[in-house]
């Protein structure tokens, strides 16, 4: 493993094929996650949320899916897939809407007394923003370059970010969360804006990345379905091309103990 790694605690890390991946651990105190997060930027937590949470979500999406699939054997799957070859602009409607289901917005409460231990106060625990990134098979139209949440989410102290698998295993060969531990302590960076097209995600690369890279390794996440990685609003991370023929849902989170903060969400032109 890359020597600015190798005192990575909790078992968690090694090296295959000169990727680093990073597996979810088990802490053995609240006082050890903390200091954890404090010095990487990020926990993962092993077999963390329950299955039956997992299975709500799950649900929801078949419900909202299975009328456009093509494999009534694997609704999510190919109903994501067949609308994004055939109907983009409802695959984003329905995306849009699927970020205000119930069984998603439930994963907040759940995920709050986490947020408070890592943050060490018991202060209240507010939403930022909820919902799913879709891992589309084999397109990077929605694949996120290398940003920090906080300049997407301006002028809060704290974001705890959250992202967990929902149908599978989130791995290298499809697209996983890719992390630099320990950028958080390089604070708020001024960024580039760019955009592949019109129908794709923002970035906001923050700039000199190539030091930064050189600087900083990159872990790549491997999470099964019930993990969970949190992560400092600070730090640097990137989706990445899924190169399986399945899709890599995962639910994601921010949440923030900050009071103040820009709470609109705005459009890649204010960003």
């Amino acid at each position: 493993m890359n020597k600015k790694l190798n005192d990575l605690r909790g078992g968690g890390s090694k090296e295959e094929n000169g990727i680093i991946l990073d597996f979810a651990r088990d802490f053995q105190s609240k006082e050890e996650m903390q200091n954890f997060y404090l010095d990487y930027g990020f926990v993962t937590l092993k077999n963390f949320i329950p299955s039956d949470l997992i299975e709500n979500i799950v649900n929801d999406l078949r419900f909202i899916f299975e009328p456009f699939a093509t494999d009534k054997s694997n609704p999510i799957d190919s109903g994501i897939l067949n609308l994004d070859k055939n109907d983009k602009k409802l695959l984003y409607d329905l995306h849009m809407t699927s970020t205000n289901l119930s069984s998603i917005k439930l994963m907040s409460g759940f995920f709050r007394d986490i947020v408070r231990e890592i943050n060490g106060k018991d202060d209240p625990v507010f939403e930022i923003s909820s919902g799913l990134l879709l891992g589309i098979s084999r397109d990077d139209r929605l694949v996120y370059n290398f940003h920090q949440e906080t300049n997407y989410m301006k002028n809060f102290t704290n974001i705890c970010n959250i992202h967990f698998p929902l149908l599978r295993t989130s791995k290298v060969y499809n697209g996983t969360i890719s992390i630099l531990p320990r950028t958080h302590k390089l604070g708020t960076l001024e960024y580039q804006k760019s955009r592949k097209s019109q129908d794709s995600y923002t970035d906001l690369l923050p700039k000199n990345m190539n030091e930064i890279v050189a600087d900083f390794p990159e872990l790549h996440c491997y999470l099964e379905v019930g993990d969970v990685i949190f992560f400092h609003k600070d730090l640097i991370h990137k989706s990445n091309y899924n190169s399986s023929a399945l899709c890599r849902p995962v639910g994601i989170q921010r949440l923030t103990q900050s009071i103040s903060g820009d709470w609109v969400k705005r459009p890649p032109e204010e960003l």
